[in-house]
């Protein structure tokens, strides 16, 4: 008699249901969200005629959208906390992020479900979200949400999460510098200072913009953790989103001062040391200052990390298949560093070359070993790790088979495909 009219109600539940499960962005998960509630209300209140289902439908819809307002604020609390409403960005992010904030947005979210559910059992609420969503849970395990849960109960569900994060992290934090090179800067690990130089060498800025210092390091959104990670590390600076990229700006005085000490004496690139000397005098000329510039004494080594942190910076791992013919090599590029790239082509083995206004240092398949040495023993920060990853299991199915199986070229191609696609984003 109703079946057309059930059958609709239902199809356009299960519509909402599935925008809402494939939702790659919170936008998306509230329409979702939202119209599942209304299909919710339809199917309760078929029998129209019943006053039990009118009554139950009604005090379902009221109840959802109390819930409804907590969990818009949670959304908004999560733009305003993360400039973002995409999960990948959301979720990348939420480690970096002050936990009261994180708390406030998570009580939001666990009404939202509650009311969601019409109940106030933590357990069945948390079930109903994690099936809608799964945004809630997501947020526990990036290790800052914890607090939200402990303030309604659940301590022995977050308290290993979150103790175990902070345990590692805080082995980084309270590792002091042990070289004396770094004894003015002791509260840093001096080994992610020795990679911060390097990188910055490559993708940093020294900035003087309208008589303001200002140091600034921009790169593409996937490395957005990157750049919190040097956030967290120095304890300074703020990271601003455009589209497709972020942008890690130093503009405060005694940070600006920080970062005078950590460069000075210690870059290698002798154009960055000139844009160095120009950036520190207009430091100490805007606030009366007098730091002297340091003579630079510093070559990189296998033995430090600046050569991992250029690498983050300006290195490629490239492979190219074709049929039956690999090229696999690793290449090193600057502009006007023709004589320090002489030192590090001899450092790791490589040749140079010039390519238009670009010095290159070029190692083929041959004379990886030096470098490969070096990058298992020297973290990579950036989403450059990934590509060395990939590019090391080509290299590791090469070195252990003697010849090679069409299906092995197949694979070697989908991962030389894999390693193109994120250096265009490095």
């Amino acid at each position: 008699m109703h079946n057309q009219r059930f059958f609709s109600y239902l199809s356009l539940f299960t519509w909402f249901m599935i925008i809402l499960v494939t939702s790659e962005n919170l936008l998306l998960m509230f329409v979702g969200w939202e119209g599942v509630g209304i299909c919710s209300y339809l199917l309760v209140n078929f029998w129209y005629t019943r006053i039990a289902a009118n009554q139950s439908s009604i005090s379902a819809l009221l109840t959802n959208r109390v819930g409804d307002c907590f969990l818009t604020i949670g959304m908004f609390g999560i733009l305003w906390s993360f400039g973002n409403i995409d999960y990948a960005t959301v979720f990348s992010l939420a480690p970096f992020i002050s936990e009261n904030i994180i708390t406030i947005i998570g009580i939001c979210l666990l009404i939202g479900a509650m009311a969601k559910s019409s109940q106030f059992g933590l357990v069945k609420a948390l079930k109903k979200l994690w099936c809608d969503s799964g945004f809630f849970w997501t947020l526990i395990f990036a290790g800052n949400i914890s607090n939200a849960l402990e303030s309604v109960g659940l301590v022995h569900l977050t308290n290993p999460v979150k103790f175990q994060r902070q345990g590692i992290y805080q082995q980084e934090i309270n590792k002091l510098a042990d070289s004396p090179k770094w004894q003015f800067l002791n509260q840093f690990n001096h080994k992610f200072l020795e990679w911060f130089i390097g990188f910055s060498e490559g993708d940093g800025s020294f900035v003087v913009s309208k008589g303001k210092t200002v140091f600034s390091i921009h790169l593409h959104l996937a490395d957005l953790p990157l750049l919190y990670e040097i956030q967290v590390q120095l304890n300074m600076g703020n990271i601003y989103l455009n589209k497709n990229s972020a942008i890690f700006i130093v503009k405060a005085k005694k940070d600006i001062n920080t970062l005078i000490e950590i460069f000075n004496g210690n870059i290698f690139l002798r154009k960055r040391q000139i844009q160095f000397e120009n950036w520190v005098f207009n430091f100490n000329k805007k606030n009366k200052f007098n730091i002297e510039i340091k003579s630079n004494q510093f070559n990189p080594s296998l033995n430090d990390n600046w050569l991992a942190g250029f690498i983050d910076a300006e290195g490629s791992f490239l492979v190219s298949v074709c049929k039956t013919k690999i090229i696999q090599r690793f290449v090193l590029g600057q502009k006007d560093a023709e004589l320090e790239f002489l030192y590090l082509s001899k450092l790791i083995q490589g040749y140079t070359e010039k390519l238009k206004q670009h010095d290159r240092i070029v190692i083929n398949y041959l004379k990886l070993d030096t470098l490969i040495e070096y990058l298992n023993n020297h973290k990579l920060y950036s989403i450059k790790a990934k590509s060395f990853e990939k590019w090391m299991e080509i290299y590791n199915i090469r070195k252990n088979k003697s010849s090679l199986e069409p299906l092995d070229y197949k694979q070697l191609k989908k991962s030389a495909s894999l390693i193109n696609s994120l250096r265009k984003i490095s």
